[in-house]
């Protein structure tokens, strides 16, 4: 505004949502999450064995990753509270969630005992999806996921 530039309305992002999750849980987001987000509903979602950039820093193409999509969805797990890397993407999160108010997805994929400060800070201030497999739960699940795409 100060420099009368002009906000074009539109898409500029590369993804419609990007995925942090432990690599534990990789199994169940390539298997499960991807094919409805990305096959059934046609969203496009960037993961870090896929779409990372070969021979950048972690953190750069996390936080480039990011940057570039829409909203994030955190698989939460035991392994992902424990993991380093896991850890980062979820102060990342918490963080544009306060300052920019960027949509964050929270799905939990087990049931988390060791929770730190930011994953309670951030249970607090989102509403998010529990995974229950198999039955009318797992449809309701999927629904509940879609309509937060919305």
């Amino acid at each position: 505004m100060r420099r009368n530039y002009i906000q074009i309305e539109g898409n500029n992002y590369l993804y419609d949502a990007f995925v942090a999750y432990c690599q534990d849980d990789s199994d169940w987001v390539i298997h499960k999450l991807l094919p409805v987000l990305e096959t059934d509903c046609g969203y496009k979602i960037c993961i870090h064995e896929r779409d990372f950039g070969v021979g950048n820093y972690i953190n750069d193409n996390i936080v480039q990753n990011i940057n570039n999509s829409k909203k994030m969805l955190l698989v939460l797990s035991e392994s992902f509270v424990n993991s380093g890397w896991c850890n980062f993407e979820l102060k990342l999160a918490l963080g544009k969630h306060i300052e920019d108010d960027y949509p964050v997805i929270v799905i939990i994929l087990q049931e988390v005992r060791h929770m730190n400060t930011s994953l309670k800070i951030l249970l607090k201030m989102t509403t998010y999806l529990e995974w229950k497999d198999g039955g009318a739960e797992e449809e309701l699940f999927w629904n509940k996921l879609q309509g937060a795409f919305k």
